[in-house]
């Protein structure tokens, strides 16, 4: 900027130069040219500093941009309306490769593939129309966050300035959380939240599919005897198997604990997906070992086609989920296709949770009694209390329709309660009026007998009653002692101690280990009768009873075989020495009146 100063010091040489150029050769210019010297030399001085400050003031901008550790790049158009970099520096962009001295002035199909160009391209248009624009891309393997800000000069874009981040590792993170969002972390399968996402989108797009609701029989019975970190290998074994059954367009999902779901994309007859579905069930139930034991696992299967069976995605996975359970209702290991008549059938399984309930309190509940025979004698030598249930609108609905009902919802334990009370009940009353002692057997749940109260209970029920202990025999399910083992070993052994009897029902369907069986203070080994009705037809059958017999022995424990229909079975019992027996061939189940008939006339066949 020009001052007064300045002014007068330019008039001053100016005035000294005409005075030179008039005294050429003249020694006195030499004080002239002096005095010139001497007024411009704060000048220069003044020069030569701002030029030196500009150096440095360059040099630490240039510092400042080779320490910043992004991208800072500065695009300009060029005539043409390409655009090329004036600059690009920061520590990042020496790790790219991408420097000032390599990009500058240089059009962007020089620098990036066809492709890479294209978008650099659309995005610095955008910048140049005066927006400001962040976008994420990847390159050199690495993704960048980049942010775009117009330069504006006289209401005119005349460079944009750009900035990038390396967010690779934020890539990465974020990739891995909504991996573990939408993936089961014990399988790697996609989960419910994928498989809702997928259905709603696949649903949206209005395109065929189907889905299959896969659901293990009796998985929890491999938890309770072998441990949850078996469970989980079975687990990964099943996801495994199923995977094998499909093609590179099917996707396998785990909903969580052992149930799965098939998605078969596009259009699929039934008679396709009954293929499948019988190869999947063949894949699952073939021998898992594990453990040192050898066992096999089943599954209930329900499929569902969009859109017939469901317009909506949650529509469609309650109807597989409505077809998988009526199939376990209805024999299991198999796979059966949603039908609009099986909601009915579901909404009366669930309103027979209330009317169970209201049973409970109605006097609707009684007890049938099935005789115990010894098969050498043919007397009764005991009986055991079955539960019945008189509906006020429906009639006899069978236990078998029940008692899982119960299981589910909780209700089991005031049902066995019940049971319990009233069996020792009766059987007191029975004693009382003079007929001979028999002992009472009662079917109690996995759940009671978990329960830490339950010898308390049993004893309080037997004071109330005034029954001897001696005569009341409790049966657990060998697969409900195989649960929490230790704490139902101590259970039965406190209900010994107080002199009930003790029986495994059901022996030969579950997963107990000999030595678990050795440690149970028990009388009796109850056979399933799925094994007797076949020990004539079924060498394998007959050879398994047998050896179930010849164990007993050896664990000094009486037999009692179930569901004895015909003489030439009780034969085969009488020829290989088991104790006792129950089944229609000497009576079914029977109310009171008409088992106290048979405790009168002690009746008996041989």
């Amino acid at each position: 900027m020009v001052n007064k100063n300045t002014r007068i010091d330019l008039e001053r040489i100016t005035h000294i130069c005409d005075q030179l150029a008039s005294r050429a050769g003249d020694p006195a210019s030499f004080s002239l040219l002096e005095e010139v010297k001497n007024i411009t030399f704060p000048y220069i001085k003044e020069y030569e500093e701002l030029e030196a400050s500009q150096v440095l003031q360059i040099q630490d901008f240039s510092r400042t941009l080779e320490a910043i550790m992004n991208v800072v790049f500065k695009v300009k158009k060029k005539e043409n309306q390409s655009f090329c970099y004036d600059l690009f520096e920061g520590k990042l962009s020496k790790e790219i490769g991408l420097t000032t001295a390599l990009v500058k002035g240089k059009s962007l199909e020089e620098l990036f593939t066809y492709e890479q160009a294209a978008f650099f391209h659309h995005k610095y248009a955008l910048a140049f129309s005066g927006r400001t624009i962040s976008y994420k891309h990847l390159y050199r393997g690495r993704c960048f966050e980049t942010t775009l800000s117009p330069v504006e000069e006289n209401g005119k874009v005349i460079e944009i300035i750009g900035s990038s981040v390396d967010v690779t590792s934020y890539e990465e993170a974020e990739q891995r959380l909504e991996h573990m969002a939408s993936h089961d972390h014990l399988t790697n399968l996609p989960n419910r939240n994928r498989l809702q996402k997928d259905l709603a989108n696949s649903s949206s797009a209005g395109s065929p599919f189907t889905i299959i609701f896969c659901n293990l029989d009796r998985f929890k019975y491999v938890n309770d005897t072998m441990g949850h970190i078996a469970g989980d290998q079975v687990l990964l074994l099943v996801a495994e198997r199923i995977q094998r059954s499909l093609s590179s367009k099917d996707q396998l999902y785990r909903l969580g604990g052992d149930e799965f779901v098939v998605c078969l994309k596009g259009m699929h007859t039934q008679s396709e997906i009954a293929t499948l579905g019988k190869e999947i069930l063949q894949n699952i139930r073939h021998p898992i070992n594990l453990l040192g034991r050898q066992f096999f696992i089943t599954a209930s299967l329900g499929a569902a086609q969009y859109p017939k069976d469901g317009s909506s995605a949650a529509r469609l996975l309650t109807s597989a989920d409505v077809a998988m359970h009526f199939c376990k209702q209805n024999g299991r290991q198999n796979l059966l296709f949603y039908l609009p008549n099986m909601n009915k059938h579901y909404e009366k399984v669930m309103t027979l949770e209330g009317d169970l309930r209201q049973a409970l309190t109605r006097n609707e509940l009684y007890l049938h009694y099935q005789p115990k025979v010894d098969v050498r004698t043919g007397y009764i030598s005991g009986m055991e209390a079955l539960v019945r249930w008189k509906h006020p609108e429906r009639g006899t609905v069978s236990p078998a329709e029940f008692i899982p009902v119960a299981e589910e919802t909780g209700l089991i334990n005031q049902l066995d309660e019940w049971v319990l009370k009233e069996a020792c009940r009766q059987n007191q009353e029975w004693i009382e009026k003079g007929y001979a002692p028999e002992r009472m057997a009662i079917n109690v749940s996995a759940n009671e007998i978990q329960r830490h109260d339950f010898t308390e209970n049993v004893k309080r029920i037997l004071v109330e009653s005034r029954m001897d202990p001696q005569y009341l025999e409790i049966e657990v399910t060998e697969n409900s002692v195989m649960r929490h083992t230790e704490q139902c070993i101590q259970t039965m052994q406190n209900l010994k101690s107080m002199g009930v009897s003790l029986s495994i029902d059901d022996f030969g369907t579950g997963y107990s280990s000999l030595s678990y069986l050795r440690q149970f203070p028990i009388h009796y080994l109850k056979i399933d009768q799925a094994f007797i009705k076949g020990v004539l037809t079924d060498p394998s059958d007959a050879e398994m009873v047998k050896a179930m017999i010849q164990l007993a022995e050896a664990f000094k424990l009486e037999v009692v075989a179930e569901g004895i229909e015909d003489q030439e079975v009780l034969d085969f019992l009488k020829e290989n020495e088991c104790a006792y027996y129950q089944g229609y061939h000497f009576s079914k189940p029977l109310p009171p009146h008409e088992m106290e008939k048979l405790l009168i006339k002690k009746q008996t066949y041989t």
